[in-house]
């Protein structure tokens, strides 16, 4: 690092050295050159400026178009309460506008522009945003009052652009930019849009002969022109050295500035190898999990089945009934353990469904225990007649241990080997809830009596990668996982620190007042029967779920490919449901619903599945049972489809 400092200050002062040597011999010859150069430089300089702010605000734009508010229709009261808020942090906006693809505006802020809704002035940039899938900047428009342009991002929905966020700028708020640049007196500088209008302009507006040095805005496709008098080559003579001594001291003070971003600029870049290649750990290690997950799935599945199966051969023999119980609570216990790796791993969606969160902790109870180690105690509290909450559960697990496993880490930061984790559920408070959707919430936090953050790590503690922790201890993960989870179950993540006083981090999950779900009984099944194609290239899969239908009346015909089971279908019209796998030989289950589809085989489809890992090619309207399953819910899933 010292050596290629060293060898940067030696280049930096080499040509300042040589041009000065130089200087007298070639002063005449480059007056024009330099001038030139000037011109070029004051052009390109401002070209960035312009090139920043525009894509600073292309990147605003953009990030407000995907706003959740703006997910399957515009949510006009959180959008606006959000649109008020971005007004506010960018006052050199206008206005801040929502309009359909057909250029209808339907939502303006603060106030319809112009005094009313209509259509856009500027529709060719927003057919252009609909059609590129990609932010654009309109051309500058007069009217209303206002000479304004637009930065348009659109909304993106499964592949469509159903609506376009546009922010109006007034041309006026770009002539800020033209004086961050010092031109000598007598040049002039512009910018112009696409059309040639002129946005902004500085400097002299007298009309004598000037040459000009134009620079494109790649961002924008906007031009910056700086012209320069022709009677300004002659002044530069007398100001070369002047000129030279200046631009010395300003060259060494770049090369200064130069130095010190260049190590700022190294240290983040180790920073951010060091998480690039975290990520990668973490992603061959979430594979591996899904792999193996994926396999224990398979080899629990003819267990259940053949288990629930002998439940109902076996008669009233006690003895038998007690060892099936046995077994199958272990098969269960790794069917949980199973479908916590996978959510690790991320290899599964989220199957929200209603939960008793006061019988899950008492379950968790002694895996958080475990985890937080025998000096620190881990004590749940959970107040009486508390609603469900409606969360995928092998999640809300996850979420728990990581919070579990961030308290005993802060305690344990200073050194100290005890301490106190509280996990407790209650109602939330008003301000908790608060910019949630209408409903009902419960809270459910974890205390700890650790270091406590101060508040510029508070800021930052839901980063993605951020962390306090040395490089062998944290990831930067556990809290943004747990994060994501909450948004995405329609919750929030909230943390309240102070340094010496601990942290409190509480997550807020929707009730629901659907009962939580209680231990898989079995039930009389309809008495409907009917033909069945079962496709699973795991004989044991496929033999214990051809016996659990077989065994309520259905007809099952097997196959274990794709190819197999196509020709299955053309040679069974009468075949009622198809029961696919989704990975096989010859093709996906997805592969196969297509191609059956595709042939105008009318049958309903349910697909079998370990983890979809990539299943981008499944039809999202086909009904999914994960591996391992039961006998009830196999016949259940089948019901529904049969009904």
């Amino acid at each position: 690092m010292r050596r290629s400092l060293i060898l940067m200050g030696l280049t930096g002062l080499l040509p300042i050295v040589v041009l000065g040597s130089a200087y007298g011999a070639v002063t005449l010859r480059e007056q024009r050159a330099a001038l030139d150069r000037q011109a070029t430089l004051a052009s390109r300089s401002t070209a960035r400026l312009v090139g920043r702010e525009i894509a600073a605000t292309l990147d605003a734009v953009k990030m407000i178009s995907r706003s959740p508010t703006l997910d399957g229709g515009i949510d006009r009261p959180r959008f606006t309460l959000l649109g008020l808020r971005l007004l506010q942090d960018h006052p050199n906006w206008a206005a801040l506008s929502v309009a359909d693809s057909d250029g209808n505006r339907l939502l303006d802020l603060p106030s319809p522009i112009g005094g009313r809704l209509g259509k856009v002035v500027d529709p060719v940039s927003l057919a252009r945003a609909v059609r590129t899938r990609q932010p654009q900047v309109g051309h500058v428009i007069r009217g209303a009052g206002l000479t304004a342009f637009a930065v348009r991002a659109p909304v993106l929905n499964r592949g469509a652009a159903p609506y376009v966020v546009s922010a109006v700028i007034p041309i006026t708020a770009m002539q800020h930019l033209l004086f961050a640049e010092e031109i000598p007196p007598g040049w002039r500088l512009r910018i112009f849009d696409k059309r040639g209008a002129v946005i902004a302009q500085s400097g002299a507006t007298a009309r004598e002969a000037m040459q000009s040095v134009v620079t494109a805005v790649p961002e924008s496709g906007w031009q910056v022109e700086v012209a320069v008098p022709r009677g300004s080559f002659a002044a530069l003579t007398r100001q070369a050295q002047i000129v030279l001594i200046g631009g010395s001291i300003v060259a060494l003070a770049l090369f200064a500035a130069l130095t010190f971003a260049l190590m700022i600029e190294l240290r983040r870049f180790r920073q951010r190898q060091a998480a690039t290649l975290q990520a990668q750990r973490l992603e061959a290690l979430g594979r591996l999990t899904g792999g193996v997950a994926h396999d224990l799935n398979n080899l629990l599945t003819p267990i259940l089945g053949g288990l629930d199966l002998l439940r109902a051969r076996i008669g009233e023999d006690a003895k038998a009934l007690r060892y099936i119980d046995s077994a199958t609570s272990s098969a269960e216990r790794a069917r949980t353990l199973v479908a916590r790796l996978l959510a690790y791993a991320k290899r599964q969606a989220l199957t929200p469904e209603a939960i008793d969160v006061g019988g899950l902790l008492a379950d968790l109870h002694e895996l958080l225990q475990r985890s937080a180690g025998p000096t620190i105690a881990c004590t749940i509290r959970s107040a009486a007649d508390l609603p469900a909450v409606r969360a995928d559960r092998n999640q809300l697990e996850l979420a728990v241990l990581n919070l579990v496993i961030n308290a005993r880490d802060a305690i344990q930061t200073d050194g100290r080997v005890s301490g106190t984790i509280i996990v407790e559920t209650r109602l939330p408070r008003r301000d908790e809830a608060r910019g949630l959707a209408r409903g009902d919430y419960l809270a459910l936090a974890v205390h700890d009596d650790g270091c406590g953050m101060d508040a510029a790590t508070l800021r930052r503690a839901m980063e993605p990668f951020f962390t306090t922790k040395a490089g062998d201890r944290g990831t930067g993960l556990g809290l943004s996982m747990v994060h994501g989870f909450a948004e995405q179950s329609s919750g929030r993540l909230m943390l309240e620190s102070a340094p010496g006083q601990g942290t409190s981090a509480t997550l807020i999950l929707p009730a629901t007042d659907a009962p939580a779900p209680t231990l898989d009984t079995l039930r009389e099944r309809p008495t409907r029967t009917a033909e069945i194609l079962l496709v699973d290239d795991d004989p044991a899969v496929r033999e214990a779920a051809a016996e659990v239908l077989r065994a309520h009346g259905h007809l099952v015909a097997e196959a274990e490919s794709l190819s197999q089971g196509m020709a299955a279908l053309n040679h069974a019209p009468g075949t009622a449901l198809v029961i696919t796998d989704y990975m096989m030989p010859g093709g996906t289950g997805g592969e196969f619903i297509t191609r059956a589809r595709d042939a105008g085989l009318p049958q309903p489809f349910l697909l079998l599945t370990g983890y979809t890992d990539a299943a981008e090619d499944l039809p999202g309207d086909v009904p999914q049972l994960r591996k391992p399953f039961r006998e009830r819910e196999l016949l259940d899933a089948v019901d529904a489809l049969l009904g």
